[in-house]
């Protein structure tokens, strides 16, 4: 039979540990309270500038390459849908409206006068002054004064067209150019022979002369295709104003 002087310690000692398993979870829980938490660290703010680089990086290929700080994003506003896109280091910036191109009508050169342009026989065409007449014959043993017409002189020599004519009726014309300062190298003039062969002459220079035999180089023959024009000049048609021309065509 089991003494009673032992109960009273078997009843104690699971008390006891009873009482300092609650004394070590409550001293636990007080210090959990008492140690201060430290709060996460917020991140840090990035600056500007990176900013601006990193919307550069994402617009490579719509903006371009190397924008930084208001301009990147400035020209990142331009990069929507359907906007163009350029080659990387171009800026794209709106186009100003492109003006109107202004129509001006084409300056229309004189057409240089062609054979096809021109047929028949003994006729004489000038055409930047408006002569367009018939030739008749001037006989070099002729003594009667020319009459109101154009006149191819008998007296003149090979390769040399000689063609005379009034200074104020069928020459009018070639006298008022020379007047006026008209008259000019590289005019053209065209001529058809009896044969309805039609050539073109151009002018290569002209004198004025007293009408006298000391004038016969102008209707001398020449050594290459020429032509002559002769018209009178002055007050009293005291001179006559000669023109030289070459055969071009």
């Amino acid at each position: 039979m089991v003494s009673r002087r032992h109960r009273p310690r078997r009843l104690l000692l699971p008390i006891v540990l009873a009482a300092a398993l609650a004394a070590e979870i409550t001293g636990l829980a007080i210090a959990r309270q008492i140690v201060p938490t430290t709060p996460a660290a917020a991140p840090p703010t990035a600056p500007a500038a990176a900013t601006a680089a990193t919307l550069s990086t994402t617009q490579v290929g719509n903006i371009g390459v190397g924008l930084a700080g208001g301009e990147a994003r400035r020209a990142s506003l331009a990069t929507g849908p359907g906007a163009r896109a350029v080659q990387p280091g171009q800026v794209t910036r709106p186009k100003a409206p492109a003006p109107k191109p202004t129509v001006r009508p084409k300056a229309t050169a004189p057409k240089s006068p062609s054979r096809a342009s021109y047929h028949g026989r003994n006729h004489v065409w000038i055409p930047s002054l408006g002569i367009n007449r018939s030739v008749s014959s001037f006989p070099c043993s002729r003594t009667r004064p020319p009459d109101n017409d154009v006149y191819r002189w008998g007296c003149a020599g090979a390769n040399n067209v000689y063609l005379l004519g009034h200074a104020y009726s069928v020459f009018k014309p070639l006298h008022d150019a020379y007047v006026s300062g008209r008259l000019h190298r590289g005019m053209k003039v065209v001529y058809a022979d009896g044969a309805g062969r039609v050539h073109t002459y151009s002018v290569i220079w002209w004198r004025v002369v007293a009408p006298t035999t000391a004038a016969s180089w102008a209707w001398a023959a020449q050594s290459r295709p020429s032509m002559t024009l002769q018209t009178c000049l002055g007050s009293n048609s005291q001179y006559r104003l000669m023109v030289r021309l070459v055969r071009v065509s």
